[in-house]
């Protein structure tokens, strides 16, 4: 296939993706460690506390996200990592607050101090993805779980550690040696030194950042609102079978978030809109084809297979696994889309992408999760997804009418 560029395979492209798929194995095995020590209802209960902990880092990520790599080569450094601190320290204070009330008052210090290392240590990431040293970047993004998955075993198996807690110490440890690599790689660089408050900077960071992460919020919620109707209408145990099937499908995005990443990266350090139109065309052909493989082989699984992995009580993920396809693979395409939006600084056509697909979702779920039980939750995220990714294809469409790049380019 012409499109298939041979970049794919070389260079920062390859090593992202090998990158990404190594995190893809630990955030996985992650998932069947947990799910064979708790069951179904720890799994669930897990996979709850964690959705909490990504809502807030959404709104750290104002001041810590992507925020960060497209100011990182425009605006002073050590302006942009105080700045990130104070804002993530903040905002996950305050979020700790709420969701501690709506899930019990227990896990106030989890929520806390997970959202508020993992908004640390994604400032350090992201930012060597602006300045575009990509193996920093992969570096910092695939220690995050390997660590965490390696004190999960070491709490568990050497230290007797068999509550659930066992999980979020993990979290606390592995992102917090993560945070001291991060700071060890930034003094690196150059020594921190006490910016001068500006004032300027502040405003150009939210302004990006909060509509940016404005259309994140929506978009996760597009993603995990499931897990709050299926928590409360369904129960923690058939959560944790649900999040085992979202885990799985969504790892078949490994591929796009790599292509992502890069594309990103090189939208916002050029001017030339055409070549991005271009490149951003090529390889969201890429991986309709490659997410399309994946999900075909996952599919072909033998429901056995899923049962020894998770435990007898996850037979059923296949069957979620074959519904979920459509969307899942529509979201892989239009990923691609989404990051030249939001690298080119487009961000109103990313929330409004999110707000349709959210608004799908919530009508969706509260019409049939209660009596399609995942079925129903199953087809109201295909719908969402399907129709936030038709958005995003219109949108780009008219963008390339626009500047007149209407060919599909292959890369020598």
């Amino acid at each position: 296939m012409k499109f298939l560029r041979a970049d794919l395979l070389r260079g920062n492209t390859l090593v992202t993706t090998t990158a990404k798929f190594a995190i893809l194995l630990a955030n996985f095995l992650i998932v069947v460690v947990t799910s064979h020590l708790w069951g179904t209802s720890g799994r669930g209960e897990i996979a709850l506390v964690i959705a909490n902990i990504s809502i807030i880092n959404i709104l750290s990520n104002i001041f810590c996200g992507n925020t960060i790599t497209f100011h990182a080569s425009r605006d002073n450094r050590d302006f942009l990592f105080l700045s990130a601190f104070i804002g993530s320290l903040v905002l996950s204070l305050c979020g700790a607050l709420v969701f501690s009330l709506y899930i019990g008052f227990g896990y106030f210090k989890d929520l806390f101090i997970i959202s508020f290392l993992s908004s640390l240590t994604g400032t350090f990431s992201m930012y060597w993805l602006g300045v575009r040293k990509i193996t920093l970047y992969n570096i910092l993004t695939f220690l995050n779980p390997v660590l965490i998955l390696l004190y999960l075993i070491v709490f568990y198996f050497i230290f007797n550690l068999t509550s659930i807690n066992a999980c979020f110490y993990a979290y606390y440890s592995g992102l917090g040696t993560l945070l001291v690599i991060g700071i060890l790689s930034f003094r690196r660089e150059a020594p921190f030194r006490f910016p001068a408050i500006s004032f300027k900077i502040i405003s150009k960071i939210v302004s990006y950042g909060f509509p940016n992460e404005a259309s994140y919020f929506i978009q996760f919620l597009n993603y995990r609102l499931s897990y709050f109707f299926i928590a409360k209408w369904l129960g923690l145990s058939q959560l944790g079978v649900f999040s085992i099937a979202v885990s799985c499908a969504e790892a078949v995005w490994v591929i796009s978030k790599s292509m992502s990443t890069v594309h990103y990266s090189n939208v916002v350090n050029t001017t030339d809109q055409k070549v991005s139109i271009s490149e951003t065309t090529t390889y969201a052909a890429q991986s309709f084809w490659i997410s399309l493989l994946f999900m075909g082989l996952i599919v072909i699984i033998p429901k056995t297979v899923f049962e020894y992995t998770f435990g007898p009580a996850f037979g059923s993920v296949k069957t979620y696994l074959i519904y979920l396809m459509p969307g899942i693979i529509a979201i892989a395409v239009s990923n691609l889309y989404g990051h030249y939006f939001a690298g080119i600084g487009n961000l109103k056509i990313l929330i409004r992408k999110s707000a349709i697909g959210l608004i799908a979702s919530l009508i969706l779920l509260l019409l049939l999760t209660k009596k399609y039980y995942l079925n129903g939750v199953c087809f109201s995220l295909n719908i969402s997804y399907l129709l936030s990714s038709l958005y995003l294809f219109i949108s780009f469409r008219n963008e390339r009418k626009k500047f007149n790049v209407s060919d599909i380019p292959v890369v020598d």
